[in-house]
């Protein structure tokens, strides 16, 4: 199922969420470090922090309903490889709408913003073929499906980066690492 199946299909929708993180206190800023694989929706105040590499992050934010959330996947389509895993970027984005819209977050109300996807080892030249390269433009197809505008997009290059994402107000900063 794709990102674009969620215009037709309500009854992907009905996944049970809280209104915070797993575990968050109502009132405090929670604080989340994704792993590769990992991802998170908060209709409560959290900053979530990931490391990436070729791997990609997408942060979506609601500003009607101030709630956000962000994945971290590591490899772009799983041709069910393994089916279900976080650790693609079809089901890992797949999976934050569902979290997104079942802590009450609209489609309409989205929108996107895009980090990772270096080239750690390779030439400028050899950049379109990185798997990279790859997980960016497999992200940037998902939201496209969805019509989620990307607002911002920090990707590319030969460096790391540190990724920062406020759920509340639906600010992120990256720095290289």
């Amino acid at each position: 199922m794709g990102a674009a199946d969620f215009k037709s299909r309500p009854d992907r929708l009905m996944v049970p969420a809280n209104d915070f993180a797993e575990g968050a206190v109502p009132g405090t800023r929670q604080r989340v470090y994704l792993l590769p694989g990992q991802l998170l929706a908060s209709a409560g105040p959290c900053r979530i922090t990931t490391i990436l590499g070729s791997c990609v992050s997408i942060c979506l934010f609601d500003a009607t309903r101030l709630a956000g959330g962000m994945n971290h996947f590591l490899l772009p389509i799983s041709q069910n490889a393994e089916p279900g895993s976080l650790r693609y970027a079809d089901h890992a984005t797949v999976a934050l709408l569902e979290k997104m819209m079942a802590i009450g977050c609209r489609l309409e109300n989205m929108t996107a913003k895009i980090f990772g996807g270096a080239a750690l080892f390779q030439s400028a030249g050899q950049y379109p073929d990185s798997l990279g390269a790859k997980n960016v433009t497999a992200a940037i197809q998902m939201l496209r499906n969805a019509d989620i505008p990307i607002v911002a997009r920090e990707t590319g290059g030969k460096h790391g980066r540190k990724v920062i994402f406020d759920t509340e107000e639906g600010v992120a900063w990256a720095r290289r690492v």
